[in-house]
């Protein structure tokens, strides 16, 4: 599995071109299908359904992450640095 795809439902965009129908009904069934031009991943197609559960999730994350107005002015942008030395500490 590579980035959460396995790699038998990795095809070319090409390839997607003339399977698009059979594609959409194994999508249908839980699959999912990164699409990739020259070697790069490009897209991902999925369930409707699927993407309106992510979508619901996100919507909740953010919800999560608000951050009340009143302590906009106690917040502060982070510099690359500094969020590149906090990655370096969370790697294994």
């Amino acid at each position: 599995m590579t980035n959460g795809f396995s790699l038998q439902n990795t095809i070319t965009v090409t390839d997607a071109r003339s399977k698009l129908g059979k594609l959409v009904s194994k999508v249908q069934n839980q699959q999912t299908y990164l699409l990739t031009k020259r070697g790069y991943p490009k897209a991902v197609l999925v369930d409707v359904n699927y993407w309106e559960q992510v979508l619901g999730k996100l919507h909740k994350l953010y919800q999560s992450t608000f951050v009340d107005p009143k302590l906009i002015k106690y917040t502060r942008e982070f510099s690359r640095k500094e969020i590149e030395q906090w990655a370096k500490k969370d790697k294994p």
